[in-house]
């Protein structure tokens, strides 16, 4: 068992918890924002062109997922070759990161509700909903940053 730096046990509380509050709070704004009035429903049918872009959005998604999967590999296999003092930063940037690219499925679901509206309310909360569930999906857990450090001679 490897033992974990209690700046990097801290780093990953904090990172993980502000995290999660942001990918929770940006869809609940855009919920908030469209049942004021503020964000108003767009009237298109989906279909021809409206369909596409929605079809867009959702390879959006599953690109910024894809290079979020990429990426976490990528820094978990160099997580060990840092110094012990740079771990905190790195782990709060990736938090951050991981955070910034689950949001944008929110800005993806705010734009196709105001194209479409209630046409396709069901795919535009989708979007909505993906935020968290991607955030904690891409932001690893304490016992796998464990697992990537090593000891700096």
């Amino acid at each position: 068992m490897v033992e974990i730096p209690e700046a990097v046990r801290e780093a990953h509380r904090k990172a993980r918890a502000a995290g999660l509050a942001a990918c929770v709070a940006g869809p609940l704004l855009v919920l908030g924002l469209a049942a004021a009035g503020v964000l108003t429903p767009g009237g298109n049918p989906v279909a021809g062109t409206y369909q596409q872009v929605g079809y867009t959005f959702t390879g959006l998604v599953f690109l910024a997922a894809a290079w979020a999967t990429w990426r976490r590999g990528r820094v978990l296999k160099a997580f060990g070759e840092v110094p012990a003092v740079a771990r905190p930063g790195i782990l709060r940037r990736e938090a951050l990161l991981a955070a910034a690219l689950s949001l944008t499925s929110a800005l993806w679901g705010a734009l196709y509700w105001a194209l479409v509206g209630w046409h396709a309310a069901r795919h535009a909360l989708a979007f909505l909903f993906l935020p968290p569930v991607m955030f904690l999906g891409f932001m690893p857990g304490l016992q796998v940053w464990a697992r990537a450090q090593k000891e700096v001679p």
